[in-house]
């Protein structure tokens, strides 16, 4: 029985990964999940769903569960998902006597030196994402719903249950990071937006795109080097990037290319897509090597592995190896080896806190996300509030269901952040500081991956000495500067 799931499970996921690579890349102007769904809709039948989440009784069977679970949930909504995503492919706006799609709005907006002008583009990216703040209502009202017809308490019950989140542990650990560095957020944000000429009071996200865009050290982040420095990093490491004929790289700047870089492992690990849409400098080199993690994690799972250890469970691990690869830009060893960069001291006061607002960020998005998914009506306001009180800018509030991922997928990256200081420290206690030049992590790090994600990052912290997740290293890291 599990064996037919799996086979099923494969063919489907194959077919849908494949759907949404083709259309986050700009290579297809409409997502059509509704066929998929329809030729596999055996997998998501009520009845099936709720006996195979009876019958979870290892961790094999419980990833199979949580996977059919939010499958079926999706069934469920999924040409409303089509509805939203669609209309946001076809949006334009006008800009500079122009029709740009809204797919590149952010890009626009990172790269605008005058605040007024990024202000305004971010209007017009707040009107577009409105327009279908309805259907994203009407979604998140019908997946609140199926969750409880499922037998669930509510939405926030199942995710936590099904994906073994512990979001209770999780909120007072991001509190704890919230109150812990809210003097240093506070005072950097004031530094740096008095750099760029923005008044505290008018400051909003639109500014904080255009401050990491960072196009003062471009220098550093050459274009032409981008690949080269990957394929030197990984060779480092012992892994030749070009022999590696199962993944492909797509840089190509398509208009309707998602501006989100991504990883699409369609076959693991035979076709593996490693996806991004360059803006210039730092962020394209640091959205290279993340999705990079992926895909070296993706290509080098084991191929006889059963689907739900391929294809399936804690994707907290595969963040966290998407996470190590990209904080290799702020590892100045790292920087002054492949890029010949010495003196980075400004460089890395920003690198620091950007990674500082992106914790602060997404822990102030999981305390919104538990509220959300428990009180509709009052989604706007919290979020406006929650967030504009931990990261002291002006919030959209036509984001405010937009800027939300499926099943508390929030959580998965804030595990993988505990995750990947914990990871870099073992790996520079084990390997020394110059861990990424050492073909013996090399190896180490590819029978990590080799296993897919049949373990889940407390099992793997635990392996490595720690006793579980210990938020404790990333504190100490995001204080240091």
């Amino acid at each position: 029985m599990v064996e037919e799931f799996e086979r099923d499970i494969e063919a489907f996921t194959q077919e849908e990964t494949r759907e949404v690579y083709l259309v986050l890349a700009g290579l297809k102007e409409e997502l059509e999940l509704v066929p998929i769904y329809e030729r596999y809709a055996h997998l998501f039948s009520v009845d099936g769903v709720k006996r195979t989440l009876e019958e979870a009784i290892d961790k094999r069977t419980r990833y199979i569960a949580e996977f059919l679970t939010l499958g079926y949930l999706e069934n469920k909504v999924k040409s409303l998902t089509e509805e939203i995503t669609n209309a946001m492919l076809r949006a334009t706006v006008e800009w500079d006597a122009e029709e740009v799609p809204y797919m590149n709005l952010l890009i626009l907006i990172a790269n605008e030196a005058r605040m007024e002008r990024r202000h305004r583009l971010d209007e017009l990216r707040r009107e577009v994402t409105a327009t279908v703040n309805p259907e994203r209502r009407e979604r998140w009202g019908g997946l609140h719903s199926e969750a409880q017809g499922l037998g669930f308490p509510d939405y926030v019950v199942l995710c936590d249950q099904l994906r073994e989140l512990n979001l209770a542990w999780l909120s007072e650990q991001m509190q704890t990071l919230l109150d812990e560095t809210g003097e240093i957020y506070f005072s950097h944000l004031g530094f740096f937006l008095d750099s760029m000429g923005v008044p505290e009071a008018e400051a909003t996200t639109a500014d904080i795109a255009h401050l990491f865009r960072a196009p003062q050290f471009d220098t550093f982040f050459p274009q032409e080097e981008m690949i080269p420095s990957l394929v030197n990093t990984l060779a480092g490491v012992g892994i030749d990037l070009y022999r590696q004929e199962s993944l492909e790289l797509d840089t190509e700047p398509r208009p309707l290319k998602s501006p989100r870089a991504f990883c699409a492992p369609i076959r693991v690990p035979e076709e593996v897509k490693l996806v991004i849409k360059p803006q210039g400098g730092r962020e394209d080199y640091e959205s290279l090597f993340h999705e990079a993690g992926h895909a070296e994690h993706f290509v080098n799972t084991r191929a006889d592995l059963p689907t739900a250890f391929r294809r399936m469970g804690d994707n907290s691990v595969t963040e966290g190896y998407a996470f190590l690869l990209a904080y290799l830009l702020i590892n100045r060893r790292w920087l002054s080896r492949i890029l010949g960069v010495e003196d980075g001291r400004e460089y890395f006061r920003l690198a620091l806190f950007n990674k500082l607002y992106f914790l602060r960020r997404y822990g102030s998005k999981l305390l919104y996300e538990q509220e959300l998914h428990t009180d509709l009506a009052r989604a706007e306001e919290r979020y406006v509030s929650i967030l504009g009180e931990n990261l002291g800018v002006k919030i959209g509030p036509e984001y405010h269901l937009d800027d939300v991922d499926d099943a508390f997928y929030v959580a998965q990256y804030l595990r993988a952040w505990i995750f990947e200081v914990q990871m870099h420290r073992y790996l520079e206690e084990r390997f020394g500081y110059l861990w990424f030049t050492s073909p013996e992590a090399g190896r180490y790090l590819v029978s990590l991956w080799q296993q897919g994600q049949e373990f889940t990052v407390n099992e793997l912290a635990a392996d490595m000495g720690y006793d579980g997740l210990d938020i404790g290293p990333l504190l100490e890291e995001l204080t240091s500067f």
